[in-house]
């Protein structure tokens, strides 16, 4: 495990791994994080309810529900993955 931490504490702090994260994939990745600086604030998410009967998407595809959506910090997760992380540190809202 690769943890991406953030600098400001707070009590209210989680582990998140990146693959259970539903994000806004076109944005850009955060730049100032692959220049080398450190995460100030974690990411903010919601989480969500995981429905334990399958459901099916556009022609019959499993649609794949993730435990989590980034409500603030896409950019900060783009840069994660590309870092090479496989947690990240959030708050839930």
């Amino acid at each position: 495990m690769k943890l991406l931490t953030a600098s400001h504490q707070n009590p209210k702090k989680i582990k998140i791994d990146l693959s259970n994260l539903t994000y806004i994939k076109s944005m850009r990745p955060l730049f100032e994080l692959l220049e080398g600086e450190g995460l100030e604030n974690p990411i903010e998410v919601i989480k969500h309810t995981v429905s334990k009967t399958p459901r099916y998407g556009v022609n019959g595809m499993p649609y794949l529900e993730k435990e989590y959506s980034v409500f603030r910090g896409s950019q900060r997760v783009q840069a994660a993955k590309e870092l090479g992380y496989t947690h990240i540190e959030a708050i839930i809202i």
